[in-house]
Parts: C-alpha cells; structure tokens; sequence
C-alpha cells in the first residue's frame, strides 16, 4: 500500500530531475515514463536554474509559488504572454513589473545559453 508523504508543486525541470534520478534507481512504470519524456521535450531550463528562477520570482517579484511554476515552465518571451499567465494572480501588475519579470527570465536565458 502506498500512501503520500508530501504534496509540492514542482515545475517541469524540477519532475524531469526526479524521475530521471528514479530511472536510475528502478524501472518506472509507463506513467512515469510518458512524464519523463513529456517533461524532457518541454523543459526550458535545467533543473538548478529553474530552482533558481523560480525562487527569484517568488521572493524578488512577490509571485505566487503556482505562477512562478507556470512562468518557469513557459518561458514567456512577450508582456503579453506573462500578463496572460498572470491574469490570475489577483493583482494588476503595471508595464515596469511585467518588463522586470521579463528581464530577469532573459538573465537566466543567457546564462542557459553561456553554459552550452
């Protein structure tokens, strides 16, 4: 019988490290297998910079932990994307904000870019 011992919400990045540190401990099963290569075609980041950006976006940007996920996950490269994904965060951000937010998803672009 299994049970859950914690629920977290975890981006893309941070599930493909999971699983592939699994995969090297036991066969997954066909779920984890489809997650495993879904989240390795989608990921954007690697794993320690999606931590990283994540946790700026939470801490520096005052984002939720959900939308900051969902901006990991994405990638936005336009306002008009990151209003969109931010439409739900209960608040109106103005320009400057959503440009800042940009600028830093851009940071953390370049340093992927560099590490190749």
């Amino acid at each position: 019988m299994r049970r859950i011992i914690e629920v977290r919400e975890l981006s893309l990045p941070e599930v493909k490290a999971i699983l592939e540190k699994l995969s090297k401990e036991k066969e997954l099963n066909y779920i984890q297998k489809l997650t495993l290569d879904y989240a390795s075609k989608f990921s954007k980041l690697p794993h320690d910079l999606a931590v990283k950006l994540k946790e700026e976006l939470v801490k520096q940007h005052g984002l939720s932990t959900f939308a900051a996920i969902q901006i990991v996950n994405i990638m936005p490269g336009t306002i008009e994307e990151l209003r969109t994904i931010l439409a739900k965060e209960g608040r109106v951000f103005t320009t400057d904000e959503l440009q800042e937010i940009l600028n830093t998803l851009k940071k953390y672009y370049q340093i992927e870019e560099t590490s190749q």
